[in-house]
């Protein structure tokens, strides 16, 4: 099951899910304050989840604070972070990622806030390159074009800019499919990534991945600068003609 083909209710579902999930993360924002640890912000994410009706997640909430932000530039950095979350405190001027992906009424929604707290023009840059580059690759995909030359393309775009440095999450590198997945699956940690990695065909953004790129797409170019990260995620349809959502 790919769901490649996507009816005009199930679009109108994941819209739904990236409209109640960007408001639940500017719930967890407006919530947060500087010295709180990213442990004690991940708690305040519980706290919104658990009051807006949350039961499942297409992947488990990933947030960063401060350096941790750069937590998904390699597998150990991810896993290590579990760990030390009480060490890395909120500071004024500087980044939180806060990346979720709720189940909305049956569909998934997942999105990343990038969010500066006071004013940091550098890191505020950073954010607005991510977005605009998310963009811009999205814009590039055409119907019949392969998942490695979108890969490439970003590449391209992003070589433009030696200030920033293009990182690649594990599994997810540049973005991925997104799609419902069943009931039974819900119960797995990691659920949408699990289903992704098992039951759908060339579901990541790779440099080797030559499936046709069709269906839903999250593209998701994930940023470094000066030991901060910043990352969009921009929804794109891709069938006879390529909507960016």
């Amino acid at each position: 099951m790919n769901e490649i083909e996507v009816s005009d209710e199930d679009l109108e579902g994941y819209l739904a899910a990236r409209s109640f999930t960007r408001t639940i993360g500017e719930e967890i924002v407006n919530n947060i304050k500087v010295g709180m640890t990213e442990k004690e912000v991940g708690d305040v994410a519980s706290l919104v989840f658990n009051k807006n009706g949350v039961k499942q997640h297409w992947h488990m909430p990933i947030i960063g604070v401060g350096e941790g932000s750069t937590k998904l530039r390699s597998m150990y950095a991810l896993v290590s972070s579990y760990f030390t979350g009480h060490k890395r405190i909120l500071q004024e001027h500087d980044i939180i990622l806060i990346d979720i992906a709720p189940i909305y009424n049956g569909y998934p929604g997942d999105y990343t806030i990038n969010h500066v707290i006071g004013s940091n023009p550098d890191l505020e840059a950073l954010a607005v390159y991510a977005r605009d580059v998310s963009i811009k690759i999205a814009g590039y995909i055409k119907e019949g074009m392969i998942v490695a030359d979108v890969f490439h393309r970003a590449q391209e775009l992003t070589g433009k800019n030696p200030d920033y440095t293009l990182a690649y999450p594990p599994f997810i590198s540049m973005g991925h499919r997104l799609c419902r997945i069943p009931p039974l699956w819900q119960i797995f940690p990691e659920a949408g990534l699990n289903y992704l990695l098992f039951r759908t065909n060339g579901p990541f953004i790779t440099s080797s991945n030559n499936t046709l790129m069709n269906g839903l797409w999250v593209i998701e170019p994930y940023f470094i600068y000066k030991g901060r990260a910043a990352k969009f995620e921009q929804l794109v349809l891709i069938g006879k003609e390529t909507r960016i959502l």
